[in-house]
């Protein structure tokens, strides 16, 4: 879709440029214009055709001023996932070693309760 955009906007500014060369005469006729302070005879085409020059540059910007915003959004966005993501990490880093201190812990009490005979009896006599 984005293509086609593109296609169609360098497309239609094409046309507007070969119109206008074709009929760069009848651009350049003067034309009484009031100005409501004065009356002045100039060029309309040329004058409409900058207009239309100014407008597209401002719907331009106005594109580009949005996007860069939304790049912007994206990159602060990316960010704050990255420390939520980093956060969790060490979360779960914390946990495992909590896990690893506990199971240290288990196999150490095991392994003395063996040591000492201390183990608890299951009632069953050893042949």
């Amino acid at each position: 879709m984005k293509n086609f955009s593109n296609l169609l906007a360098w497309g239609t500014t094409a046309l507007i440029a070969v119109l206008a060369a074709l009929n760069w005469s009848t651009l350049m006729a003067d034309a009484p214009l009031n100005l409501l302070v004065a009356q002045i005879d100039a060029p309309l085409g040329v004058i409409m055709l900058a207009l239309s020059g100014v407008m597209g540059a401002a719907f331009v910007f106005a594109y580009l001023h949005n996007h860069i915003g939304s790049l912007l959004e994206t990159r602060k966005l990316l960010k704050e996932v990255q420390r939520a993501h980093d956060l969790a990490d060490k979360a779960e880093a914390s946990r495992i070693e909590a896990l690893q201190k506990l199971i240290a812990k288990e196999f150490l009490q095991l392994n003395q309760r063996l040591g000492t005979g201390s183990a608890p009896t299951t009632g069953h006599t050893q042949i």
